[in-house]
């Protein structure tokens, strides 16, 4: 599945619209791998973050980045 989510855009109706199709793809037997850019630092503790991760632990994913994905002068960020 690939998804995007502009910095600009609605997050509670990216967030819900997420949830409802992730509810609708799981299967226990099915390994369901999620790319895409939803815009979220996950290198700062947010409420975005959070509301994110409480969504999909339900579903028990592997997250595979655990480093910067940009680094600017003094300041890092991972954008998931």
């Amino acid at each position: 599945m690939v998804i995007y989510r502009a910095p600009t855009d609605n997050f509670n109706l990216f967030f819900n619209r997420l949830d409802d199709i992730i509810k609708k793809l799981y299967k226990v037997d099915l390994r369901l791998t999620i790319y895409g850019d939803i815009n979220i630092d996950y290198l700062t503790d947010n409420d975005k973050k959070r509301q994110l991760d409480a969504v999909l632990l339900i579903y028990n994913p592997s997250v595979i980045v655990h480093f910067p994905t940009r680094s600017q002068g003094y300041s890092s960020t991972a954008i998931y």
